[in-house]
């Protein structure tokens, strides 16, 4: 219910062009996506794993889809733990398995870079 209610608030602040994108709290990757650098969180696991967790949204026609991601820099995956898209005749939600970085699929490439992109911010943010 959380990541609804930001992906709201974060869709009606673009669709009405009064959204101030702030290095401390938003981050606008790219001119369809922005990224909430507060909920960013980077955790080592029990068995040595770093885990970047993040959630994004994505400005689409009529509405949003907001992802969320898990992106395992020691294993080297990008997984899609759960895609929220809403418009105003669609709703649904979807995730995917972990793929890995290195993967030759162009979508996975773009999503591990844009995953690194945000550790990078997040673990320079913290120095």
């Amino acid at each position: 219910m959380k990541k609804f209610v930001i992906a709201l608030g974060m869709a009606a602040a673009i669709a009405a062009g009064t959204l101030s994108v702030s290095a401390e709290n938003f981050w606008k990757y790219s001119d369809t996506i922005t990224i909430d650098m507060d909920e960013t969180k980077v955790k080592q696991t029990t068995n040595g794993h770093e885990i970047l967790s993040f959630v994004a949204v994505e400005a689409i026609e009529g509405g949003t889809c907001t992802y969320t991601y898990a992106y395992d820099r020691t294993a080297g995956t990008i997984t899609v733990v759960e895609m929220e898209k809403e418009t105003k005749s669609l709703h649904y939600t979807s995730n995917f398995t972990p793929a890995s970085i290195n993967s030759r699929n162009p979508v996975i490439r773009q999503r591990a870079k844009m995953a690194e992109d945000v550790y990078q911010r997040k673990v320079n943010k913290k120095k």
